[in-house]
């Protein structure tokens, strides 16, 4: 919709700068937040925001996004998000400034330092959830003195968490400027008592001579972070290490060299850049140049190699998925032949492995397809415990959504019917619906339309358009009710409408 409707929705937004507390009267912003499975037996806490607020948002930090890198200490000390936008692209952060970089200079830093002897290595728990806003919003007050942007920076803030008075929306590159600012100040409290150390996002590397000395600086940053900060470092991921031991732990997250130690093809493999975006603008110079990259391995003996251990390398196994989205049609069927009849050992990859398959569906041939789905199915069914966390669910959906048969629009219908509390599940299956323009389901679902929640909601004023003369009138009797968002959903299913393809927008 933003790409159509660009003029439009950038009014709307000036609009929406001028008119702030008004509009967060009208319709506040409602959030999708849901867990996401993290190894074999962890969770993480994702937020997608509103797409129209988190358009806002972004633009408000993005105004200070000079001012916050500014301010922060050297790219030699902190390696995560380094703000250094580059529009003709997209991006918006240095992308050789990155976790790989910050391993691999720690590596050299503790080989090629003779008075380095310990490394400690420590996380902060819950990091993104349990920042604290006051400290944030006196950090935004220095940084915008004015407080023309760093009011609403606030408010919205405040807004997504609720009535808590911690916590950023996980994921999105403003929450992730944001963070990097709430750390700011403790980065310069270690640099100018002398510690030695290097920092990706929550992940700490501390360099110290002694182990009385390691000892010492692990109070210190623990007792900053309590005090400053109302943060605390996460005991299980916090140890004392070895230069040694630092060397080899440092070298297995950069080349997957645990199980492996001493295979100079997984080494290289996992140092290969595999970033295959078929969506984007070069993809074509992206597939073949990732595809030569690979044309040295055996990728369908890694992966059956892989299968055979008791656990999977998860970032291997990651790797290698991904990887197979460059490979020949051929073998990436016969891949994803051999994942799917494994696909219960693979749960902790599972995001991966479906996201890959949805994106190269098309290229599956008609049999892997077939055992896809039904793998898929027989999870469902079986009320598997793959598909308890909301996000695995979705994307489970959204492959299924690729295929608009009798069956798919079955399951669908029983996915949706019994998940009816969660607005991430009703979306995207209210959202195949609406693709395979199932007018049965979207002429009854019309009538829950006052309690919808608002992406549904937005998703729905669009789709009346697929309903003809009864989403005609349906419109009519219903305009008076939209918000100022929900009229620019309703202008955009016009556009698309008048020009045919609006089924294909979906």
């Amino acid at each position: 919709m933003y790409s159509d409707l660009f003029g439009d929705v950038l009014e709307s937004l000036k609009e929406t700068h001028r008119e702030f507390d008004d509009r967060l009267v009208e319709c506040p912003p409602v959030n999708i937040s849901t867990c996401s499975t993290v190894g074999y037996n962890g969770y993480r806490w994702a937020t997608q925001i509103d797409p129209y607020w988190n358009a806002y948002f972004l633009g408000l930090v993005l105004s200070l996004g000079s001012k916050i890198e500014g301010a922060r200490v050297g790219d030699e000390f902190v390696y995560s998000y380094r703000y250094s936008p580059d529009y003709s692209k997209g991006s918006l952060f240095n992308s050789d400034i990155n976790w790989r970089k910050f391993q691999a200079d720690s590596l050299e830093l503790v080989k090629a330092d003779p008075a380095i002897n310990y490394v400690v290595t420590c996380d902060i728990a819950d990091f993104y959830t349990r920042i604290y806003h006051h400290r944030l919003e006196n950090a935004l007050d220095r940084i915008d003195t004015q407080k023309t942007i760093s009011s609403k920076i606030k408010k919205l803030i405040q807004t997504f968490s609720g009535t808590n008075s911690y916590g950023l929306p996980v994921g999105g590159p403003a929450s992730r400027i944001l963070a990097e600012l709430a750390l700011d100040s403790l980065d310069h409290i270690l640099l100018i008592n002398g510690v030695r150390y290097k920092r990706y996002v929550d992940d700490f590397l501390l360099f110290c001579e002694t182990k009385e000395g390691a000892h010492s600086v692990l109070t210190f940053i623990s007792r900053k972070l309590m005090e400053n900060e109302g943060l605390t470092l996460q005991k299980h991921k916090t140890n004392i290490l070895s230069k040694d031991e630092f060397a080899s732990l440092a070298q297995s997250k950069l080349f997957g060299l645990d199980e492996d130690e001493g295979s100079p093809v997984k080494a290289r493999f996992m140092s290969l850049p595999i970033k295959f975006d078929p969506y984007s603008q070069n993809s074509t110079e992206q597939y073949e140049e990732v595809k030569k990259s690979l044309q040295d391995f055996d990728l369908l003996g890694m992966l059956s190699s892989e299968l055979q251990k008791s656990k999977i390398d998860q970032a291997f196994g990651r790797q290698l998925v991904r990887s197979f989205a460059a490979a020949d049609d051929n073998v990436l069927s016969s891949a994803f032949n051999v994942i799917f009849n494994s696909i219960a050992e693979l749960y902790p990859i599972f995001s991966t492995v479906i996201q890959v398959a949805t994106t190269n569906w098309s290229r599956f041939d008609v049999e892997t397809k077939e055992l896809v789905r039904k793998k898929l199915v027989e999870l469902i069914k079986a009320n598997s415990f793959i598909l308890k966390t909301e996000l695995n669910l979705s994307y489970v959906v959204k492959l299924l959504a690729k295929e608009n048969n009798v069956e798919s629009q079955t399951v669908l219908i029983e996915i949706y019917n019994s998940n009816t509390s969660s607005m991430l599940i009703t979306l995207v299956v209210t959202q195949a619906m609406v693709k395979w323009n199932t007018h049965y389901w979207l002429s009854d679902l019309k009538r829950t339309f006052p309690t919808m929640p608002p992406w549904q909601r937005r998703l729905f004023i669009v789709a009346s358009y697929l309903l003809g003369d009864e989403g005609k009138h349906w419109m009519t009797h219903n305009k008076n009710k939209f918000n100022f968002i929900d009229a620019l959903y309703r202008d955009w299913g016009a556009d698309r409408k008048s020009r045919n393809d609006l089924e294909a927008a979906l």
